[in-house]
């Protein structure tokens, strides 16, 4: 296995493409950091730099092995931080969250979580897919779609329903009074749910030839920004836009939803999990159950 300070000064070697930059950010001399990877580069027994005309370029392996190189120092100093941080008093617990759920409902609300649980410390962190509970270090995790998960425990916390929302400004400008004066709006989409203007077109009885134009965006959180600065009118689950809409940023056009189909679900560990992992779940549902 290679030395820690060799990988550290070859990591910095390649970052820099010089010893001599590396040298002074390790605060060593350009011959420790020279040692160090031809220390290395004997370990391994093939070169990761060649020399050209007086500066260092990387080999082809060298480059590999840089990225691995830059990703394992990164995950290191992550478990440290951790580890440095870590209370024995406390707990720690570790949640993977959408981005628009943790953004819009969950951070805004986690004080009222920690002010039940105040000896746990609740760390945040983006997923968008199912992953292993025992290859990622996580406690928690919340799901939208389906009820599966390799692995883990669902619990459903809430069915999916979008409204039509937009600006209070552009409902004026497009003087939007029924459902009907929608053809002259544009209609702004969410790119994971395709298909939910024209269902909301079919239940307000609307031809569905006009549902599908307008701009695409991949995230709730874009649209919501897009419908609060008068660029069209989005369908929004309301959770993800009561702030704007109690701003009077965004309002709510007919009282008509649609349904998805799918819900939102909380994740448990199928093998066992933390104390304040089940509290949160809890906390969740009862926050969220419909």
């Amino acid at each position: 296995m290679p030395q820690m300070h060799e990988l550290v000064a070859f990591e910095a070697a390649a970052r820099h493409m010089s010893f001599t930059g590396a040298a002074a950010e390790l605060n060593l001399t350009q011959g420790a950091v020279s040692r160090a990877v031809a220390a290395l580069e004997q370990r391994l027994r093939t070169p990761l730099f060649k020399r050209v005309r007086q500066r260092v370029v990387l080999t082809p392996v060298g480059r590999d092995y840089q990225d691995q190189a830059r990703a394992l120092l990164g995950q290191l100093n992550a478990a440290t931080r951790q580890a440095m941080s870590a209370n024995p008093v406390e707990q720690t617990l570790h949640v993977a969250t959408l981005p628009t759920f943790g953004i819009h409902w969950l951070a805004p609300r986690l004080p009222l979580f920690q002010a039940m649980r105040p000896h746990v410390t609740v760390n945040l962190a983006s997923r968008l897919r199912p992953f292993s509970f025992e290859a990622e270090p996580f406690d928690v995790a919340i799901h939208h779609g389906d009820p599966a998960w390799p692995g883990g425990t669902l619990r459903r916390l809430m069915n999916e329903t979008m409204i039509p929302m937009c600006s209070p400004e552009y409902r004026h400008s497009k003087a939007i009074t029924s459902p009907a004066d929608l053809a002259g709006a544009t209609l702004i989409h969410l790119r994971t749910r395709p298909a939910a203007w024209a269902e909301w077109h079919a239940k307000a009885g609307l031809p569905g030839d006009s549902a599908f134009r307008g701009p695409v965006y991949d995230q709730f959180g874009m649209a919501v920004a897009s419908a609060a600065a008068g660029l069209g009118v989005a369908l929004l689950p309301e959770m993800f836009a009561a702030e704007q809409i109690e701003e009077g940023k965004l309002i709510t056009l007919f009282d008509l939803e649609v349904s998805t189909g799918s819900a939102y679900y909380v994740v448990l560990p199928e093998t066992g999990h933390k104390s304040a992992a089940a509290d949160f779940a809890e906390w969740l549902a009862v926050q969220l159950m419909d």
